[in-house]
């Protein structure tokens, strides 16, 4: 926490000390280099030195100092790049990047006037409360727990970004506003939560009626012609893969990971959403609708045809795959009356219950498999209530899943 004191001072020091050349160190007398030197730079026991050993500690201390900034340099640019990918890919009215910045400046300010910790903390306090008070009220709940992890993300940006000597101190600031926020959130989370299954609930009473058999024909015909050598268009071979396994878009085109792991089975990594759960899995065995070779085939063709983004250029930006593919998809669905794309997550689900025996269905919760399929999971690993959001359709049809 020193970092903070007199920091202007100490920092215009020591950039007026990095050009300086060996040959300018050794023509200085020792009490310069002490002075001017050593003592900026914070050598332990230079008082006690001789010239030799000044000229030697104090280049060796320039020299890690030169290393340091030009790396800091680096992570510092990258830092600041994330932060403007962040801007540019917002579409909150209330953008991440605004409060992310205004939280930031303050808590900035509070290092460089503070002089303790706990000063430092009771200053912070009333920005969390400002902070968690106004997300609560614009947002619902989903939305305020996706927020508040990216306010966190965006934050832990900009301390990438900070000079060296407020870095550390920031990190501390940072980690300490976001743990409070948690804390202060917690309670109106619980409300909200209670609120959104509520709704979610009210909606559930009316079902969409919808028929699924031209999709599912299609579907079957889809993947056949992959396996006879075909080229069918890529929508149709999303939507099919989509639909037999009942990924989210993003996990189709550029997160997920699959193998097949038996006939109707394939293994899963790269879920698009943990909900911000610490621990919270993000890859598991999954039924299929169809043939798990066949949908593995699929995938490997949106592949080969350049229809899959590369997960990483996805992490930093998060509307990449529905810009490249969003509008072809909604296309594609327009021919299945009543369905879109983010629809056959949901006709899965329903698909895969129907799928089940009696016996297991008895012995069993409806939304617990939803939520196993489907994995939802909230802040603590738990199954969560947004299974409810994808019941909701009534399939007038949906015998034609075992033909």
């Amino acid at each position: 926490m020193q970092a903070t004191i007199r920091l202007t001072n100490l920092l215009d020091t020591i950039a007026d000390l990095l050009p300086l050349t060996y040959d300018e160190l050794t023509q200085m007398t020792s009490k310069q280099i002490r002075d001017k030197v050593a003592k900026p730079l914070g050598i332990p026991g230079c008082y006690r030195m001789k010239k030799a050993q000044l000229i030697e500690q104090s280049w060796k201390e320039l020299e890690n100092a030169r290393a340091y900034l030009h790396a800091d340099k680096v992570e510092r640019s990258q830092a600041k790049q994330a932060l403007k990918q962040l801007k540019k890919n917002e579409d909150y009215q209330i953008t991440i990047s605004e409060i992310a910045t205004k939280t930031y400046n303050r808590l900035r300010e509070i290092a460089q006037t503070q002089s303790n910790l706990t000063d430092m903390k009771e200053g912070i306090n009333p920005i969390v409360a400002s902070v968690a008070r106004a997300e609560m009220r614009e947002y619902e709940f989903s939305t305020v727990k996706s927020r508040r992890n990216q306010i966190k993300d965006a934050l832990y940006q900009m301390v990438l970004s900070e000079i060296p000597l407020l870095k550390e101190t920031m990190e501390v600031l940072v980690n300490y506003f976001y743990s409070q926020l948690l804390s202060f959130q917690k309670e109106d989370s619980i409300q909200l939560s209670k609120n959104y299954r509520k709704a979610v609930k009210g909606k559930n009473r009316d079902k969409t009626p919808i028929s699924i058999a031209q999709l599912v024909n299609d579907c079957r015909q889809t993947l056949q012609d992959l396996i006879e050598g075909k080229e069918p268009h890529w929508a149709s071979v999303s939507i099919a893969f989509a639909l037999g396994t009942g990924r989210r878009m993003v996990e189709v085109h550029a997160l997920g990971e699959f193998e097949v792991t038996g006939k109707y089975q394939l293994h899963f990594s790269g879920q698009a959403k943990t909900r911000g759960a610490d621990g919270a899995k993000d890859e598991y065995s999954i039924p299929t609708l169809f043939p798990a070779k066949q949908l593995l085939a699929a995938l490997e063709y949106l592949e080969k045809e350049g229809r899959r983004i590369d997960g990483d250029e996805q992490k930093r930006d998060r509307l990449a795959t529905n810009r490249a593919f969003g509008m072809a998809l909604s296309r594609a669905m327009e021919k299945y009356q009543g369905i879109n794309y983010k629809g056959l997550r949901a006709i899965y689900a329903e698909c895969q219950w129907y799928l089940l025996p009696e016996s297991t269905k008895i012995k069993t919760e409806k939304h617990s498999l939803y939520s196993d399929w489907l994995g939802h999971l909230d802040k603590e690993g738990k199954l969560d209530a947004t299974f409810m959001s994808y019941m909701v359709y009534q399939i007038t049809d949906i015998e034609c899943i075992k033909n």
